[in-house]
């Protein structure tokens, strides 16, 4: 378990710092792409994470999966920013999506942080 629990610290610091780059980036192309770089670092971290779960036979409970779901949701947010910014007059649209992405983000972190907290799942 020392594994896991490793593999959860880098997840969870992973988590602040897409908070961080969210809050700071957002606002111009390059920016989201940055977001959406460690956005997707952290959620290739977090399918780890399940993968751990699900070789050590426990069940994956359905909080988790929301978790996953929504940083899908997170990554597809700032994948159709990314592509509204790259269109004439899609700049609104592409901060819509961006602001989007950062209320997502901060709901992943208080959905993630109650699955990790003892008791949580």
């Amino acid at each position: 378990m020392e594994v896991f629990s490793t593999v959860l610290t880098i997840h969870l610091v992973l988590a602040f710092l897409a908070a961080l780059c969210a809050i700071v980036f957002s606002w111009t192309a390059n920016g989201r792409r940055v977001v959406n770089a460690v956005v997707a670092l952290q959620f290739l971290v977090g399918l780890v994470l399940a993968a751990i779960m699900g070789a050590s036979h426990q069940t994956i409970p359905p909080q988790v999966w929301l978790h996953l779901l929504v940083g899908v949701l997170i990554l597809a947010s700032y994948g159709m920013a990314m592509r509204f910014g790259k269109r004439a007059g899609g700049a609104t649209l592409a901060l819509v999506f961006s602001l989007v992405g950062i209320v997502l983000i901060v709901l992943n972190i208080v959905l993630g942080w109650r699955i990790a907290m003892p008791g949580g799942v």
